[in-house]
């Protein structure tokens, strides 16, 4: 966790001193320093997945609710990435467009479980 905060201070202060010597770097420095950033992530990506995996094992609850839920979380994880670098690069309403896209993304890919509650409460009733 020490290692990804230093490293993180380092390459914020590059980027701030690329952005002022050489500006076209900067953008692909960005992404790359982010990227870079994220993949530290990964290894308690692979600790969550495991524990995850157990709990489905144990639930009853089928399979693909799971699977949407992990790819609403990965949608929203990658729309976040995506408008923090372009607010970042300056285009604010892009990244706000980007937001709202991504919104209308997770509620389409979320149906099924819309669909499933409805079905639910119906047999409830």
């Amino acid at each position: 966790m020490v290692k990804l905060v230093i490293l993180t201070i380092l390459l914020s202060t590059i980027l701030i001193v690329l952005k002022n010597v050489n500006s076209d770097l900067f953008v692909p420095a960005l992404v790359c320093s982010s990227v870079v950033v994220l993949s530290f992530g990964i290894t308690y990506l692979n600790q969550a997945y495991s524990f995850i995996s157990s709990l489905i094992d144990s639930t009853k609850i089928d399979v693909e609710f799971y699977k949407i839920l992990f790819k609403v979380v990965g949608i929203a994880y990658l729309i976040e990435f995506g408008a923090g670098t372009v607010e970042e690069v300056g285009y604010k309403s892009l990244a706000d467009k980007l937001v709202m896209v991504g919104k209308i993304i997770i509620f389409v890919v979320s149906m099924p479980i819309f669909y499933a509650i409805f079905n639910l409460l119906g047999s409830l009733i």
